[in-house]
């Protein structure tokens, strides 16, 4: 029985560390669009009226996804990845004419990591008026969105140093709060905070500073 389930979480570890790989290839490619492709002008517009520079942009390794309906899928075909691989990651999905469409589209794309800072999914904002404004990667074997906080990766060592934390709303909050000198601020991903944030950041830090947003739900 031992055995069985040690090679049960070898398995699960190789099936995961494979999915964060095709994560981060996905990481690259949309960085890459955003920073030197014509088609990324309206992310990096965005970014500007919001007072992020180029810098911001790397630092936070941000992205744009194209509106093609697979240009993803078809980039990381082409780099070897499997079919299943880009599907279980939440890349991409198979549409009814059996092909792989790309899970984001037409969005400005922040890459969350683990705690760990391993690749493991992404929160993409729509510029238009697509809805949702707000997008996540679908529930996959590593994107766990009531186990992660985006930021937690670059943040966990200062929170650990100061005894405390801060949690704010978004993504671009976190990273504002970080470039104003507060690295110790993380953001939740597209869900209310639960008690399986509160078991993670409670082994690192002592106290927790809410700084959400003064309109009804931040309030709630």
């Amino acid at each position: 029985e031992d055995v069985r389930a040690r090679q049960q979480q070898d398995q699960d570890r190789k099936r995961k560390e494979r999915l964060s790989e095709v994560v981060g290839a996905a990481i690259l490619f949309y960085h890459r669009l955003l920073v030197e492709a014509p088609e990324g002008g309206p992310g990096r517009k965005h970014l500007r009226s919001r007072n992020f520079d180029g810098d911001a942009a790397r630092r936070f390794q941000l992205g744009w996804a194209p509106d093609g309906f697979d240009a993803l899928s078809v980039h990381l075909q082409r780099e070897r990845f499997e079919r299943k691989d880009i599907v279980d990651a939440g890349l991409a999905f198979v549409n009814r004419a059996n092909k792989l469409q790309d899970q984001f589209r037409s969005r400005l794309m922040f890459p969350i990591y683990d705690s760990r800072g391993e690749a493991a999914g992404f929160g993409g904002r729509a510029l238009g008026d697509q809805m949702p404004k707000y997008k996540n990667s679908p529930e996959t074997p590593i994107y766990q969105k009531s186990r992660l906080l985006y930021g937690l990766n670059w943040a966990k060592g200062e929170i650990v140093a100061r005894g405390d934390v801060v949690i704010c709303e978004g993504y671009t909050d976190g990273m504002a709060f970080a470039l104003a000198g507060t690295p110790n601020a993380v953001a939740t991903c597209g869900t209310a905070l639960a008690d399986e944030h509160f078991q993670i950041l409670k082994k690192l830090a002592r106290k927790v500073v809410l700084a959400y947003d003064a309109d009804s739900a931040g309030q709630a």
